[in-house]
């Protein structure tokens, strides 16, 4: 019984220590123009995962580009941020944070924070954790994942009692996502595929 009090401590430790690690909510930035986000991008050599993005579902653009990070420390990897350039809900004002990139140890695979939940007042909260995916052909597709931690009482009570019980989602991972529409590459396709 200690070891499993002991094991439930450390979790919620460590679960309350990575979400300590940025904002609890959004911040806004004046003056952030489409415009002049991509002539401040034509100045810098980019990587791979910096540009301006829309996203397929809702036509949200949104810029990903490097920042210096100040709750982030001691650390040799490159950051990015995700900020809403153009909002299919109006309460969210252009400039608003969306949430932060960090780059992984697996080339096109980046960890990433975004905020999921919107208030009356416009800013953003409720962080949650994401894997981003760059494909080749400029595709960035989020999967969001979790850590829980399951506790099945059942297992305390003989076996003939013990039910279970499992829900799965079949739909793909990978679906939702971006397409990069700034710096266009020549053999990216088109945002709108024409039909004859």
């Amino acid at each position: 019984m200690h070891r499993i009090l002991y094991f439930i401590t450390v979790l919620m430790i460590s679960f309350f220590a990575s979400a300590q690690s940025i904002p609890s909510q959004s911040i806004v930035i004046d003056g952030y123009e489409k415009d002049s986000v991509i002539a401040r991008m034509k100045q810098a050599p980019l990587h791979n995962v910096e540009g301006v993005w829309q996203f397929v579902d809702d036509g949200a653009v949104i810029a990903i580009e490097r920042f210096n990070p100040d709750y982030i420390a001691g650390t040799q990897t490159n950051h990015y941020r995700m900020v809403i350039i153009k909002s299919p809900v109006l309460s969210i004002e252009r400039g608003t944070v969306m949430g932060y990139i960090i780059s992984t140890a697996k080339r096109n695979i980046f960890d990433a924070y975004i905020y999921t939940s919107g208030g009356l007042e416009g800013l953003l909260s409720k962080p949650k954790t994401f894997t981003l995916n760059l494909s080749d052909d400029n595709l960035l597709s989020f999967n969001e994942y979790k850590t829980e931690v399951k506790i099945n009482l059942w297992r305390w009570l003989p076996y003939i009692y013990q039910v279970g019980l499992s829900i799965t989602n079949s739909r793909p991972k990978g679906l939702d996502g971006c397409i990069r529409i700034y710096p266009l590459s020549a053999t990216q396709p088109p945002l709108n595929p024409r039909y004859l």
